[in-house]
């Protein structure tokens, strides 16, 4: 029965039955003799018929019929019982109206409250006559009010729980091509570490044979056959998205150094750790080669590896990988560099090598987006990568905070 709503069957027989109240409240009452009430009543009922049998896409023809219920039925409220109803029924709805302009609501009970008031004139009722009418329709515009407020309430609470479906949507939406994309750059890491590697491999194997020095060149192929094993095992973590095992950096970066000698290249580590107190104490400064035949090799690569999140921690070796990687492309007879420093609030990685003279065969292997996503995936966990030439060197620095 709410204005503005597409009348459904079930509003259609709840408008039918109003108007058969009213009418059978009415029929009987003597003041319907009277023809100004008569003509009046009628007016109403007309209007009550309209109303229930207007279609709902006819919104001016609608209001005419609920005109025509206000000032009918407000003109003879006092007068008839029926009339009363039909009037107090808009004032009620009037407040209430849903898809209505609120003007055409307020203007639509001013005019039934205004119609009410004239036939209490004209039927000579008391104070007491005016005061019940005022009750009644105080209470009944308090009654409609709060249906309005429940009904736009109830509309913003739609509102913000099909926005928040769709926040939902496009948040997994990002998540998933976030995730794609960590899977790809982790491929990319896998795929430029481990087959480059074995292509330069391969070709000091080629060479070796090449000069007859075949003991050497088996040697090759076993290293070859190593860094494969060591690809595929990146590969399978790639494959179970890092989820399900964690990461020991430390292990992981001395894993990377062995690789990187074995492939041909050499590298020093170094450690600085500092202190929460910097300006009190010094950094400390440890030195350690990477080699797997010296002792305390491993000890030097894993030294002061604070413990980091599982995500920073991964970001951390690839990012480191693809470091290893493009100096063995771009440089593969320079040393490398890798200077490790603790701070309080955050660790920093700079993998350094001097400028090549020439490029190595591996170097325009790559698609080029190595960088990109290096510095891609330390931007997830809050971090920075720079890269660029240094005082003749090629040095790439990725600082990542601690939490």
């Amino acid at each position: 029965m709410l204005l503005g709503t597409p009348p459904t069957r079930l509003t259609r027989l709840f408008r039918l039955i109003g108007l058969v109240a009213v009418i059978a409240t009415s029929w009987h009452d003597a003041s319907l003799h009277q023809p100004w009430v008569a003509v009046a009543a009628i007016v109403s009922w007309l209007g009550w018929a309209g109303w229930l049998l207007t279609p709902f896409d006819a919104r001016r023809t609608e209001r005419i019929f609920l005109c025509a219920m206000a000032i009918g039925g407000g003109l003879t409220a006092v007068q008839l019982t029926g009339s009363m109803i039909t009037a107090l029924v808009l004032v009620v709805l009037s407040v209430a109206v849903l898809t209505d302009p609120l003007w055409f609501g307020i203007t639509m009970a001013a005019v039934t409250v205004t119609a009410m008031c004239v036939s209490a004139v004209l039927a000579g009722s008391s104070a007491t006559g005016f005061l019940g009418i005022a009750i009644s329709v105080v209470v009944l515009t308090l009654a409609g009010w709060n249906r309005r407020q429940t009904r736009i309430t109830n509309e913003q609470n739609r509102l913000l729980l099909e926005q928040s479906r769709v926040i939902r949507a496009e948040r997994d939406r990002a998540a998933a091509l976030a995730e794609r994309g960590r899977i790809a750059r982790d491929i990319h890491d896998v795929l430029a570490h481990t087959l480059g590697g074995l292509v330069l491999q391969l070709d000091a194997a080629d060479a070796l044979l090449e000069a007859g020095q075949a003991d050497q060149a088996a040697e090759r192929v076993k290293a070859s056959h190593a860094l494969a094993v060591s690809g595929l095992a990146d590969a399978r973590r790639v494959v179970g998205t890092l989820r399900s095992e964690g990461i020991d950096l430390s292990a992981e970066l001395h894993r990377l150094a062995v690789e990187h000698r074995a492939a041909g290249g050499s590298i020093e580590i170094r450690t600085t750790t500092v202190s929460s107190d910097a300006s009190m104490r010094p950094p400390r400064e440890r030195i350690a080669a990477v080699d797997p035949d010296l002792p305390g090799a491993g000890e030097g690569a894993a030294g002061d590896i604070v413990v980091l999140s599982e995500q920073a921690a991964v970001a951390l070796a690839r990012a480191v990988q693809e470091a290893l990687t493009n100096a063995r492309k771009h440089a593969p007879s320079q040393p490398v560099t890798l200077v490790r420093r603790n701070g309080p609030a955050e660790i920093e990685f700079t993998v350094s090598n001097p400028m090549a003279s020439q490029l190595g065969p591996l170097a325009r292997s790559g698609s080029g987006a190595g960088l990109l996503g290096m510095r891609e995936r330390i931007a997830a966990v809050g971090g920075t990568v720079t890269a660029g030439k240094e005082d003749g060197r090629w040095t790439v620095r990725i600082l990542v905070p601690r939490r």
